[in-house]
């Protein structure tokens, strides 16, 4: 009899372990709610009538599950998908709610629109742009509008690490209200709007800087700048523009080592590289110009005493790869439009697809002496070009 009800309790518990176990397991799984966030296409003032744009492509879920997502637009219309629009038929404050689920859990993101009426008048954001001439006096390309400056420095013989920058003038004084009854009251700077610097999800909102003018402290680079100016009633007005920062060094008169064991046959400088393809940060040039002395004139004896020089250039990139070298340029390709007769001209670049496999970084610019005896370099240029 005891027996008997040994099976049956261990039956019992058999069954009550198979039920709850299932739930059981599931309750110790790592499913965690998804990350919702979303972002209005359109910026600056909305207006009444207009068809706005959500995305919620920015929505994660670390298990990958399927999502599901619904809109509510705050005025009693809703919506479903990862994208939607929707146009407010009325002025006022409106606050739009991203609920995004994965069939166990669900979470939020929400924004407070204001909708100004149809016929509000809206201030308009300028920035002032310009190009300078590049560092031999070329003038800029004529076509397009955005601002273009050169950081031009002669260095010192002791100065072979290039560490350029500058100061850019950003000008939003040609911004003016939507009326004579309205007036400016800021001006928002956002420096890189491919960058969201304050972590919230949106990069074209940062706030960086303000003021009608701003003094940027910068380096060689490309950034799409953003001014946004809001007016007394709190509108707003959008303007983009393009800044390119390009860089050029130069060394003159050095000497350089014969190519033996004893002397060092090589001349080496660094410069920055930037190279950031995700956030439209992107070195388009990375050029080098030697120029040297065909012959050497030799000690004492005049043209007797002449030797033809060699000399080649090499790239390294920050981790000490060889990138590219000159070695199989020929004499007659060691020229350009700027060179003198007595001279070899060489010139070297870096294409984009050479940036996108050895990264950016340090990169360092090598001059080897291919000879065996002492030569002069005249000149050596590194130029840095995003545009």
């Amino acid at each position: 009899m005891r027996g008997r009800t040994s099976v049956a309790m261990t039956l019992l518990l058999t069954m009550i372990f198979a039920v709850i176990l299932p739930g059981c397991l599931e309750s110790f799984g790592s499913n965690t709610s998804p990350t919702s966030t979303f972002s209005v296409q359109e910026s600056g003032t909305l207006k009444a009538g207009m068809l706005l744009h959500f995305d919620a492509t920015g929505t994660t879920d670390a298990e990958g599950d399927a999502l599901t997502y619904s809109w509510d637009f705050g005025d009693s219309n809703t919506g479903s998908g990862l994208t939607a629009s929707h146009t407010y038929n009325a002025p006022g404050d409106f606050t739009v709610v991203l609920s995004v689920g994965d069939g166990e859990f669900e979470s939020q993101a929400e924004k407070t629109l204001k909708i100004y009426s149809e016929d509000a008048v809206t201030p308009t954001s300028e920035i002032t742009t310009w190009k300078d001439s590049d560092c031999d006096d070329e003038d800029p390309p004529a076509s397009g509008t955005y601002i273009l400056v050169w950081v031009c420095d002669d260095m010192e013989e002791s100065e072979r690490d290039w560490d350029p920058s500058t100061t850019v003038s950003l000008d939003g004084s040609g911004s003016a209200a939507g009326s004579t009854e309205s007036w400016l009251v800021s001006w928002k700077w956002d420096i890189n709007i491919n960058i969201d610097s304050d972590g919230d999800g949106e990069k074209d909102n940062d706030v960086d800087a303000d003021g009608e003018t701003y003094e940027w402290a910068t380096v060689p680079g490309e950034w799409k700048v953003r001014l946004t100016v809001t007016d007394d009633q709190g509108m707003q007005g959008t303007y983009d523009t393009w800044v390119y920062v390009n860089g050029r060094a130069k060394w003159s008169n050095l000497e350089i080592g014969r190519n033996n064991s004893a002397d060092n046959p090589r001349q080496e400088f660094t410069a920055p590289i930037t190279y950031d393809f995700d956030n439209s940060h992107k070195l388009n040039q990375f050029k080098s110009r030697l120029v040297y002395p065909k012959k050497d004139p030799g000690v004492g004896c005049g043209a007797a005493c002449e030797q033809p020089n060699r000399m080649d250039l090499y790239f390294f990139n920050d981790t000490s790869e060889e990138v590219r070298n000159s070695s199989a340029n020929s004499d007659e390709q060691r020229t350009d439009s700027n060179c003198a007769d007595d001279n070899y001209c060489l010139i070297m670049t870096a294409s984009t697809g050479d940036l996108r496999t050895y990264l950016d970084g340090t990169w360092t610019v090598q001059v080897l002496n291919e000879k065996q005896h002492n030569a002069e370099i005249l000149e050596v240029q590194i130029i840095l070009k995003y545009k």
